[in-house]
């Protein structure tokens, strides 16, 4: 499966509608990609926390068009990120928005949604102004033939430089990244439709939970993808139930800021080993609201392995990963299977 991470650098200073178009534009661009990432509120700003509520709008609304219509021109998944989700109906708490991840497949359908379940923000800014989600998502993507080839992993930079991942010192300093980049994986051609299962209830749980236990993948020609969004990252349990519904890989759009990115490189490390599943993650680049980004965009084996990383600018990760790594990993190194609790 090729995967292109979208790492967006943006400032206050740049209209929602100009982002929206040059984000669809950057989308359109990433062709040969099965699953395109983007960050987290990437149109309404992740930190600009009093324009949300203006910036708003449905599953249906300009991002969501223009995303739609971008994976439809490009042939891809398309993972769109998060919206400032308005509904037009109230949560339980009175505030009817939500943070909103959306999914499209390569004909431009949308075929899945994750409310962040997680507000940040210790009583102000998310918790204060969102709803939270209640529901665990596991996308199943029913894949096509398989094809083996050799890895094709490099981060494209604002300025145009490639990392080669033959070279990881280049590639470090390119990045601005203490991680190495690189890994001998094949590839694998996704293509078919995609469904959603919703909340996991304990009875489900239970009876998925050995096959994870024990290694065993999503049913042939089909990967099960875990949803998430940023704050997520910091609790584990979340990922223990994406992994009990079969979750191989997990999907984290971020607006993760540059002083707290040593926790987010070490957690996102933490999900893939623990889990033994690959974790694709997309951060946010740039300074809005006050805020300097994080950056650090990371494609993680299920080892732990840092594949490829973004560094701190607008950058694109396009990498090839063999989704038989997962089953091979909790094969090779059964640890599921010792779950106690």
């Amino acid at each position: 499966m090729r995967v292109a991470v979208i790492q967006l650098a943006y400032t206050d200073s740049e209209p929602m509608g100009a982002r929206i178009e040059r984000v669809a534009s950057l989308v359109e661009s990433q062709k040969g990609a099965d699953l395109v990432v983007l960050p987290e509120l990437w149109s309404a700003g992740g930190f600009d926390y009093p324009a949300w509520n203006e910036k708003a709008q449905s599953v249906e609304g300009p991002v969501a068009r223009a995303l739609s219509e971008a994976a439809a021109n490009v042939g891809a998944f398309v993972h769109a990120g998060s919206i400032i989700e308005k509904p037009g109906e109230k949560g339980p708490e009175g505030r009817g928005l939500w943070n909103t991840s959306l999914m499209f497949d390569r004909d431009g359908d949308l075929v899945g949604t994750y409310r962040k379940i997680h507000r940040f923000g210790f009583g102000n800014g998310e918790p204060k102004l969102l709803e939270a989600g209640e529901e665990v998502i596991v996308l199943d993507l029913a894949l096509g033939d398989r094809a083996g080839g050799a890895v094709a992993a490099e981060v494209a930079a604002d300025d145009g430089a490639v990392c080669d991942p033959a070279n990881p010192e280049a590639c470090v300093e390119a990045s601005q990244s203490e991680w190495a980049m690189g890994a001998e994986l094949a590839g694998v051609n996704l293509d078919g439709d995609m469904s959603t299962s919703s909340e996991v209830d304990d009875a489900a749980a239970a009876s998925v939970a050995d096959d994870a236990r024990e290694g065993a993948s999503a049913p042939d020609g089909h990967v099960k993808v875990g949803l998430s969004t940023c704050y997520d990252l910091r609790f584990p349990e979340l990922y223990r139930k994406q992994v009990d519904a079969g979750a191989q890989v997990f999907v984290i759009p971020a607006a993760w800021p540059a002083a707290r990115i040593a926790a987010w490189r070490t957690l996102l490390q933490a999900r893939a080993i623990e889990n033994q599943v690959f974790v694709i993650a997309c951060n946010t680049a740039g300074t809005h609201a006050g805020t300097e980004m994080g950056g650090n965009s990371a494609i993680v084996s299920p080892t732990g392995e840092v594949l490829a990383e973004a560094g701190r600018g607008e950058r694109t990760i396009t990498l090839d990963i063999d989704l038989d790594d997962v089953a091979a990993t909790r094969e090779a190194f059964p640890v599921l299977s010792d779950r106690r609790l």
